[in-house]
């Protein structure tokens, strides 16, 4: 009987094994980072809507930038800008940085597709002031010229000027720029 029983768990165990190494396999599988390169927060399945509280979130996140110019240290405001802050830093999501040439600037010509995000930190005294906002997705009802969400948010994520404005208040000054993206003309 002892033995019988001994041969019974001996017989359990690769089935044992198997239904520990599946669950623990689709674990690994579910905490895996996503292979999107918006930081994981994204529009709802099948929506091309995204929120400003989502908006916030990526323009917040602190990895996953490609600074303009390759360079993350702030920048003096263009006579250009219509930005009233003293200095500003450009970043790029992944999306968007594909289309930044060798030395970190917006490739003459591009177009930026669907979820390119583009952030300006806006910076007054050596404190981010607010964050301004671009992000393309062509077929949101918050889509302005060009299929950009623009925005402004404050240090807290909070908007200042929400997606809901369709860019209003932006595409004045960027109307011109390469795809409605003004880095190269005012920080040659």
């Amino acid at each position: 009987m002892t033995t019988m029983a001994a041969r019974g768990r001996l017989s359990l165990r690769p089935h044992m094994t198997r239904l520990l190494v599946l669950p623990a396999l689709l674990l690994v599988i579910a905490c895996s980072g996503s292979d999107d390169d918006t930081g994981g927060v994204t529009p709802p399945s099948g929506s091309t809507d995204i929120t400003d509280a989502a908006l916030s979130a990526l323009a917040r996140a602190s990895t996953g930038w490609t600074y303009y110019k390759n360079r993350p240290d702030t920048l003096l405001r263009s006579v250009q800008s219509g930005h009233a802050e003293a200095r500003l830093r450009t970043r790029f999501n992944a999306r968007a940085a594909a289309l930044l040439d060798a030395n970190g600037k917006v490739r003459a010509g591009a177009s930026f597709p669907d979820s390119s995000l583009i952030v300006k930190e806006l910076i007054i005294g050596g404190a981010l002031n607010r964050y301004a906002v671009m992000y393309k997705q062509r077929g949101s009802a918050s889509a302005g010229t060009g299929g950009w969400l623009w925005a402004y948010y404050a240090p807290d994520g909070s908007p200042q000027i929400g997606i809901a404005g369709r860019g209003s208040a932006c595409q004045g000054c960027h109307g011109a720029g390469i795809d409605h993206v003004r880095m190269n003309d005012s920080h040659p």
